[in-house]
């Protein structure tokens, strides 16, 4: 039994309202509570929008509607119906076993002396509580208006909460899961197998024939990765090239692994019109628990080492265990050096070859343990493996704005191709800019990669935003892994830096001579400023002089120190 009014209360009535109305419960053994109900509400709108009036007669016919309509806003809840206490267990049964923190619940009785407000206000979760004589048109329309206005908030931040956990969740380009949300599946109990799936020679595919057609196979590959093995395993796309399967309650055995092979060799993928066959490589970890992705990921690793189109399953081999345990006690010490503020930042300066003086500085971390200070290259690795990577870039960004206060010139930071993708990272910076009042031409975002980032749409829109602040983009390594010559292109790119195994031995390599002459050269001709890493004499410094590099860095020039130079 329901009832829709379409007059209007303090409001114009509408030719174009919503069909939409308000759905409001009204859970009552009174036939007349009802009545009274509906005149009193009878000519009301709200934000446009009408009122429906859903009617209950009992509690158990209250738990029938509520099944039925699942958009109700507001419950008009009467205390005592078929037992005395009815409509409080019917609360309980709403917030508790519906979980329905949405609709808002105003308690009504007719005997307030048996259910003394301030002990239903302090035992259940509800809006309000009314004496049923005490509800005058006016104040009915209010308690309405209200509790309607408290439940449209709700479902506001319900929706915001709900985009900004799909954002966090979710791959942009395939709209498989994520990393992120492997890990939740991961942290059920239980044993699970996971199967990672790497696909050969993908960054051929975007350097020679497009970013787009590298876009199209990954979308193409989670359809058929889902199409396939949705309905038996759960479907990922880790990032880049990287796709996952796992199961949790079948074992997945090696011929499992090669027949999953085979079906992708198989398929035919339509790429710019032409039908291509790809190669995967594939690490499994089977029947495990504690560290699947490591463990999937040496399996992998291992995969890549015998070639392209390998399979390999993860085994308790002792260099690995090693590994592993290696990771999981500096995960523990990184967590607990952040408690501390024991990550602290050292600062290495960078001078212009032109003037001989120095221009910027990066912020480099070191962590203090046992009074000693600890290189990055010990930790950055288990930080990475427990997510705990961001939180260092978070405390690295701050001192770096700090310093600005000692240094008019540029401070740089670190930042990886995952804190990129991190939600709320842009809302951070902005923040800390402000608390501190630093110009962003003082900060200089330094791009660590271990995925190609050229393709992927959410960092490039967030480079765009820091690049459009003032704040410079920095190619961090460049030559070396995952960047290449598309990015400067493709990326809003402020600054260089040639990765130091072509500057370190550039006097007596002339192949990386001549790599890092075709850098300079190439960003010259770009007008993009280059910096050389790793200057660690006068011959090199020499060098990287006459071939046209722009700002140097390196030992022979100034070591890290927590302190800046005087």
């Amino acid at each position: 039994m329901s009832e829709l009014f379409e007059f209007a209360q303090e409001e114009e009535p509408s030719t174009n309202l919503p069909k939409k109305a308000w759905k409001i419960l009204v859970i009552d053994d009174e036939e007349s509570i009802h009545d009274i109900t509906a005149n009193a509400l009878k000519s009301v709108v709200i934000d446009g929008r009408r009122l429906e009036l859903i009617n209950a007669m009992s509690a158990a016919d209250a738990k029938i509607k509520l099944s039925e309509h699942d958009d109700i806003a507001l419950a008009l809840v009467d205390v005592i119906m078929e037992t005395p206490t009815a409509g409080l267990d019917l609360v309980n049964y709403i917030r508790n076993d519906l979980n329905n923190h949405l609709i808002r619940l105003v308690i009504r009785t007719g005997q307030p002396d048996e259910v003394p407000e301030r002990d239903i206000i302090n035992q259940y979760d509800i809006t309000d509580y009314k004496e049923k004589t005490e509800l005058s048109v006016d104040k009915f329309y209010t308690v309405v208006r209200s509790s309607i206005r408290q439940y449209t908030h709700l479902k506001e931040l319900e929706t915001k909460y709900e985009d900004v956990y799909k954002q966090m969740t979710v791959h942009p380009l395939t709209k498989l899961p994520n990393r992120q949300k492997l890990n939740e599946h991961l942290d059920q109990v239980g044993t699970k197998n996971l199967v990672l799936i790497n696909i050969d020679g993908f960054s051929a595919v975007n350097e020679t024939q497009g970013f787009n057609i590298g876009d199209e196979l990954l979308m193409q590959m989670g359809g058929f990765l889902y199409s396939m093995y949705g309905d038996e395993m759960n479907v990922f796309h880790l990032e880049g090239d990287t796709f996952a399967l796992l199961c949790i309650d079948d074992l997945i055995d090696e011929q499992k692994l090669l027949n999953i092979q085979q079906d992708i060799n198989q398929m035919s993928f339509l790429l710019g019109g032409i039908e291509n066959r790809l190669s995967v490589t594939l690490g499994l970890a089977m029947h495990e628990e504690g560290n699947l992705i490591q463990k999937a990921e040496f399996a992998l690793k291992e995969a890549r080492t015998l070639g392209r189109n390998r399979v390999s399953k993860y085994s308790d081999d002792i260099k690995i265990i090693k590994t592993i345990q290696n990771n999981s006690k500096w995960t523990q010490r990184i967590r607990e050096a952040i408690e501390r503020n024991n990550i602290i930042a050292y600062y290495q300066p960078i001078f212009s070859i032109e003037t001989g003086k120095v221009i910027k500085y990066e912020c480099l971390v070191r962590m203090v343990y046992k009074e000693d200070i600890i290189s990055p290259y010990k930790f950055l690795e288990a930080a990475r493996n427990s997510g705990q990577l961001h939180n260092i870039f978070k405390i690295m960004f701050e001192n770096a704005c700090k310093k600005t206060r000692e240094f008019s010139g540029q401070f740089t930071v670190n930042l990886t191709d995952q804190d990129l993708q991190e939600p709320g990272l842009l809302e951070f910076i902005d923040r800390t800019l402000r608390k501190y009042n630093v110009d962003p031409k003082q900060i200089g975002i330094e791009i660590l990669e271990e995925k190609s980032i050229v393709n992927n749409v959410l960092i490039k829109e967030r480079l765009e935003v820091l690049y459009e602040k003032g704040m410079s983009i920095i190619i961090d390594d460049f030559g070396a892994e995952c960047s290449n010559f598309g990015q400067l292109i493709s990326l809003p790119i402020s600054v260089i830096k040639i990765d130091g195994m072509f500057i370190k031995d550039i006097v007596d390599n002339e192949k990386h001579r001549i790599i890092a002459e075709a850098i300079i050269g190439f960003a010259t001709r770009l007008e993009i400023p280059t910096v050389a890493e790793f200057v660690h004499n006068k011959e090199v410094l020499d060098m990287v002089t006459s071939l046209g590099v722009t700002y140097s860095q390196g030992f022979y020039l100034g070591e890290p120190r927590p302190t800046l130079l005087k």
